[in-house]
């Protein structure tokens, strides 16, 4: 049986860096109280999380050597490194999907995997530009999210379906170039072979993430890992969205290991993540 097509997208604030980066800088500007009001309305969808993206950050005042100093305590999940090499030696692709900046994740990145290593990375974020003491923002959609992390998803979904398709009729055009029936005969018994194949292969897309810029993405991940204690766990359990709760990616490479390996199956997956969401 051939091993699922496994990929992996991750929120980075709060998921990958345990400390929101965005919100370390956003409550020089605001205070903390208030950003956690704003963040109340968001989960109550009374505000957009794009509109209370341009208010944050147009109140931040520090300049990017400054912002750099107060994250550079920021600490990385204790079990991201050995993840990222699992990953890495399995060729399993992997995307940081967020509504931060860009700048940030990068450079966040850069100190912990080493700028060489970090340039690889696929980033999907907001672009931050840093003026003297203004920030400014470009976001990655026009969706309320700045960033639509359930798009990436969809779209992953739809290559693997059109590689599918694409794979299918090259096998039937080759089946109609056979010169003799003995050839023929061969190259159907190949087909029926590659088509079950085909049919068992299993494309997975596993989603790691902690809080509301993480809520659209939640929906169309077939695993998805929150990590607990985080906005993004209460609101799965209000909405009956199922899920698996996380500490560390320890626990992430442990469910991608067993589902490579055969120990572990998506029906089990699936069983477990609806129960934890039912959990009051």
């Amino acid at each position: 049986m051939p091993r699922p097509r496994i990929e992996v997208f991750s929120d980075f604030d709060g998921t990958i860096s345990l400390e929101d980066t965005g919100c370390i800088l956003i409550d020089t500007g605001i205070g903390k109280a208030k950003r956690e009001a704003m963040d109340v309305q968001i989960m109550a969808h009374e505000l957009t999380f794009l509109k209370a993206m341009d208010y944050w950050w147009s109140h931040v005042e520090l300049t990017f050597e400054e912002a750099l100093e107060l994250l550079r305590p920021a600490h990385l999940d204790p079990g991201f490194l050995s993840f990222y090499a699992f990953i890495q030696s399995h060729k399993i692709p992997f995307s940081i999907v967020s509504c931060g900046l860009d700048v940030i994740i990068q450079q966040y990145m850069g100190w912990h995997l080493g700028e060489e290593e970090a340039a690889k990375l696929n980033i999907l974020a907001n672009h931050g530009k840093v003026e003297g003491r203004r920030w400014l923002v470009t976001y990655w959609d026009e969706s309320p999210h700045s960033h639509d992390k359930s798009v990436c998803i969809q779209e992953s979904k739809q290559e693997f379906k059109k590689a599918l398709v694409e794979r299918q009729e090259q096998k039937e055009r080759a089946i109609e170039a056979a010169a003799t029936v003995a050839a023929a005969v061969a190259g159907e018994e190949t087909t029926r072979e590659e088509e079950q194949q085909q049919e068992e292969e299993e494309h997975i897309v596993v989603f790691c993430g902690d809080g509301i810029s993480d809520l659209s993405a939640a929906r169309e991940a077939d695993v998805l890992f929150v990590r607990k204690g985080r906005n993004l766990e209460t609101y799965c359990r209000t909405h009956k969205i199922p899920f698996t709760p996380f500490d560390t990616f320890e626990q992430v490479k442990e469910l991608i290991q067993g589902l490579q390996d055969g120990s572990l199956t998506m029906i089990e997956v699936h069983r477990r993540q609806q129960e934890e969401c039912e959990r009051s």
